[in-house]
Order: structure tokens, then C-alpha cells, then sequence
């Protein structure tokens, strides 16, 4: 029997709209008044993702940055999977050679390498490349609902950052060479893992910060048996939870590689996918 359906929200849950569909809106309501109950897995930091859910009109308990955080339904922190000082300055050290923007997602903000004045004109810089190929009427209040320069703050080195808490450094490149190249770099690192969530960034996490492995912390806080949990995704930062758990799920959009994790597949984003792979748990869930 499935008590539990982890869902990543980008690609996912969301359609290509960046936005919860009706349908999927109310096939969570019915999954829930069945006692399944609802866990978002993101990329996304807390203030994101609560953003990117309001439609649901709830505040569940959830994964944020890939598995660095795990919050209550209070907005507590209950677990937190932080990079180590020591693998930040490692990353650095890197990051001089690359031609990228870098973000850090820390425990108490997050951070843009930025030394200009102008954060709203720098951020559509940004945008532009990290949703490329990607159609928003309006880049700057979508950036504002979902809490992206509300939450920002700025520093001008990266240094200046070994002082926080720092959870995830996502990095923005403006071709796919650059991005590679750097991937393979930072694949010569220990203990960290780098994912990516679209097609121009990578995610670097601590080792111990993957999905998978914080639903697995979950399950052990909360008593789920892997069986009784249903993960689904569709990007690269979801491959850790769809090969740790049987019932496993790749959105029908996804790559080859993402659906050569999962167990199953179901249909895209754009056409209801979770609605529909929720309606089916239903009907089989004795």
C-alpha cells in the first residue's frame, strides 16, 4: 500500500507554464483525503518552493535544494546536509577557471557573486540563459512569485562566503560546451555530487545531499517502507531517488538517462502526468 508520493515540482509537478494544473491540484486534494500524504522534492529553496506550490493551498512537509533541507509543515528545519568549508574552497579554486554565475544557497540566504548595482537587470541576464529556450511574458514577476529576488542577497567574491552555512551552489553557463566542461571538473571532486535541474546549470551538493537519500532519512524519521513510497521526476537531479525506491516514476518528457532510472514512466507534465499517476495509486492502493 502507498502512504507516501514524492514528487519533484519543476518539469513535474508543474507543467510548462511553471505552473500546479487544476488537474493536478485536485488529484492531490483526493490522494490526501485517501491518507497518502504529499512530499515535494525540489531543487528549490524553501521560499521557492512554497511559492511554486500555493495553488495546493497547503504547506506540507518538504525537500528543498536537492536533499540539503528537509522542513516540517511548520517551516521548521528539521535536517540539514550542508557543504563541508573545506569542499567550498576546493569548488573555488575551480570556479576562477569557469565563465559562469554562481549562486550559494546558505542556511540563512541566498547569495549572487555580484558586485554591480543593478540586481533586477543582472538577474534577467541570468534568466535568460539558465530557462534558454524557455517563452515568459513577464521574466521579472515570475522571478518575484516565486520569491527569487525577494530572498536574494549579493556578495562580491566568492570568499566572502566561508562564513555561512552553505547548502548548494548552483552554477549558470551560457553554452552547453562550457557547462560540460565543467561538469567533468567538478567530477574529479570527493564528496559532492553535481546534478543538473535545465539545460545550461549544474547543482553542486554535498554527497550526502540527494534526494534519494533524504527521502530515505525521512522514511526512517517517519516509519515508510521503501514499498510504501512513490517517487517521480524528470530531471537529472532526480535520479538518485528514482534508482533508490521500486516505485519509481520518469515524467514522459524526460531524457533517456532519467528514464533508464526509473521503474515506470508516466505521461508528461504538459498532459497531467501526476494527476494521472496519482488517480492510478488510487484505484490500486489496497
Amino acid at each position: 500500500m502507498i502512504k507516501l508520493f514524492v514528487s519533484d515540482l519543476d518539469g513535474t509537478l508543474l507543467n510548462e507554464n511553471h505552473e500546479v494544473s487544476q488537474a493536478n491540484i485536485d488529484a492531490v486534494k483526493e490522494m490526501r483525503k485517501h491518507g497518502i500524504s504529499f512530499l515535494p522534492a525540489s531543487g528549490r529553496s524553501y521560499l521557492g518552493l512554497q511559492a511554486a506550490i500555493s495553488a495546493l493551498h497547503i504547506h506540507p512537509k518538504c525537500i528543498c535544494l536537492n536533499g540539503a533541507e528537509f522542513y516540517d509543515n511548520d517551516g521548521n528545519r528539521l535536517i540539514s546536509n550542508p557543504i563541508s568549508i573545506e569542499k567550498t574552497k576546493e569548488i573555488q579554486v575551480l570556479l576562477k577557471t569557469l565563465d559562469c554565475y554562481t549562486d550559494y544557497y546558505c542556511e540563512d540566504a541566498h547569495y549572487l557573486v555580484y558586485g554591480g548595482n543593478d540586481l533586477e537587470a543582472f538577474f534577467l541576464e541570468r534568466f535568460a540563459f539558465l530557462f534558454y529556450g524557455e517563452k515568459l511574458d513577464d521574466p521579472i514577476e515570475f522571478l518575484k512569485e516565486n520569491e527569487a529576488l525577494g530572498e536574494t542577497k549579493t556578495i562580491a567574491r566568492d570568499e566572502e562566503i566561508l562564513d555561512k552555512t552553505i547548502l548548494k551552489i548552483e552554477l549558470v553557463f551560457k553554452t552547453d560546451k562550457a557547462k560540460a566542461a565543467a561538469l567533468e571538473k567538478l567530477n574529479e571532486i570527493d564528496d559532492i555530487i553535481t546534478t543538473s535541474s535545465h539545460e545550461l546549470n549544474l547543482e553542486i551538493n554535498s554527497i550526502e545531499a540527494t534526494k534519494g537519500h533524504m527521502i530515505e532519512q525521512v522514511c526512517e524519521t517517519y516509519g515508510y517502507d521503501k514499498e510504501e513510497v512513490v517517487v517521480v521526476g524528470d530531471g537529472i537531479n532526480d535520479i538518485p531517488m528514482l534508482e533508490k525506491f521500486p516505485n519509481s516514476y520518469a515524467m514522459g518528457q524526460a531524457s533517456d538517462v532519467v528514464k533508464k532510472a526509473a521503474m515506470f514512466e508516466a505521461d508528461s507534465n504538459s498532459n497531467d502526468g501526476v494527476a494521472k499517476l496519482i488517480h492510478e495509486i488510487i484505484a490500486n492502493n489496497k
